[in-house]
């Protein structure tokens, strides 16, 4: 997800590609938009044996709620882009409880007689409140038609109408069964909460249960990062993993459980982190992945390197190899090459998730942090036994020549800009793209101050233009 700068924020997909192995990456690629006032989010992937690759992803407006989920495939690897075709319509399909979040695509590598359906799970939106239940939606023919949507959960394993944000973690297994996991609490089903692992032999025409996790220990903060992902051993089709955030010592730590019945039967939950048990140094935004030959690797954002302890605190990224399904974990790996400092849009919205990718012993991680003040994203790969890797790369470097301070800021902020243009236009927008201060400045000095103090808590989006043209971007964090 990247800012479009030249349609005031409105976000853009957009796809970089790599032939070697991460050592180089190409152009951006910017997935179209429906809408002129539509903006996008929640990116997902999923490739075939042969190379194809499917994405899909929201393009919508708040307000009016409008827009929907689409879907496009790729036969070069991400070079090209077919056309999107819509999976989800917002104005039609539960208008009322818009379920167009988090459209998580999965697809059957199989090679059984289901081989190629592709699943979409999805949720209602965030600003929904409770009670919202998550979606299933099927495409047999590549994602040109899909399936009408039904409820994911069901009778003795609903959701309940507590949970606002029930997210469904969907996988495909090697013989072809549709799995998802999602949260549930309603105390008339169990005085407890609970992790639920819905499946499907059918492609989705039936559904059974049974409990994946009881009464996981709760992290309690919202700032942290807490998706949860499920995967698939690709060499055995009994083989899953489930990757959470927990507390049970008292600070967020990652959580793995796993299956070797096919998620009948759960073991019990394994501290992937390695550093000293209830240090306070939080971790968070875990991913997992298997590779090829069964082993599984987990990566996550880990704080154990920070001066204090709490979510405001310097991380790095770290991962963890199992040879044995989860049961144990080798010594932690640091993936980053340098603890990148806090800073206060890590509290909002987005920057949930990560990437990886475990290829024989050689672990492919993809993060994002704020070591030089912005928000980029980076790649890393190396050995999971050693930590020897080939060091970090920027994929994607989001650039500014403004300077903000204080940021966050309550009353009056500093600006300074180091073009070279003799004076400029700044522009004030809110996170749903609309502007709520201009002000214009002549560069050339130290800095210029701008009082903000009439601006509410949140987080603003200054675009900077000289002659009509967007010439710079910064963020600015308002805190009252």
């Amino acid at each position: 997800m990247a800012f479009d700068l030249t349609t005031h924020f409105r976000t853009s997909i957009r796809t970089k590609v790599s032939f070697d192995g991460g050592t180089t990456w190409g152009h951006d690629f910017v997935q179209p938009h429906f809408s002129p006032t539509f903006g996008s989010a929640d990116v997902s992937m999923a490739f075939r044996p042969n190379g194809k690759l499917y994405l899909s992803y929201v393009d919508y407006s708040q307000a009016v709620d409008s827009g929907g989920v689409y879907i496009t495939h790729s036969g070069d690897g991400g070079l090209t882009w077919s056309a999107p075709v819509r999976v989800w319509n917002a104005n039609i399909e539960d208008p009322t409880k818009l379920p167009l979040d988090r459209p998580w695509l999965v697809v059957d590598n199989s090679g059984t007689a289901s081989d190629g359906t592709l699943y979409m799970t999805t949720k209602p939106a965030p600003w929904i409140a409770a009670p919202c239940r998550p979606y299933l939606k099927v495409s047999k023919d590549s994602g040109q038609t899909w399936s009408s949507y039904r409820y994911i959960d069901s009778t003795g394993y609903l959701v309940g109408s507590v949970i606002s944000a029930p997210m469904a973690a969907p996988a495909v297994s090697a013989a072809g069964t549709f799995y998802a996991a999602y949260p549930s609490y309603m105390t008339t089903q169990s005085l407890y909460s609970k992790i639920v692992l819905a499946r499907s032999v059918n492609r989705g025409a039936g559904i059974s249960y049974n409990d994946l996790l009881v009464n996981p220990p709760s992290v309690g903060n919202s700032n942290y990062k807490l998706g949860y992902k499920l995967a698939t051993d690709p060499t055995n089709t009994n083989r899953m993993a489930f990757a959470a955030i927990g507390a049970p010592h008292g600070d967020p730590d990652i959580i793995v459980t796993t299956t070797n019945d096919g998620g009948n039967t759960w073991s019990s939950s394994v501290r992937v982190n390695d550093d000293n048990i209830g240090n306070g140094k939080a971790q968070d935004m875990v991913w997992i992945s298997y590779a090829a030959n069964g082993d599984l690797v987990a990566i996550w954002r880990d704080r154990r390197n920070g001066i204090d302890t709490g979510f405001a605190q310097p991380s790095d990224t770290y991962c963890a190899l199992s040879k044995d399904n989860g049961a144990t974990f080798k010594p932690n790996v640091r993936l980053s090459d340098m603890t990148a400092p806090f800073d206060t849009i890590l509290a909002h919205s987005g920057n949930d998730f990560m990437g990886c990718a475990l290829v024989v012993d050689t672990i492919y991680g993809a993060w994002s942090d704020i070591r030089n003040g912005h928000l980029n994203i980076y790649f890393a790969k190396a050995s999971v036994n050693t930590g020897a890797g080939t060091g970090v790369k920027v994929i994607d470097e989001e650039q500014s020549s403004l300077a903000l301070y204080p940021n966050p800021a309550n009353g009056l902020v500093s600006i300074r800009y180091s073009g070279e243009e003799k004076q400029i236009s700044l522009s004030f927008y809110n996170v749903i793209g609309q502007p709520v201060l201009l002000r214009k400045i002549t560069t050339g000095k130290s800095s210029q101050p701008i009082d903000v103090s009439s601006l509410p808590t949140g987080t603003y989006f200054i675009s900077a233009s000289a002659n009509g043209k967007v010439i710079a971007t910064e963020s600015l964090s308002i805190v009252r």
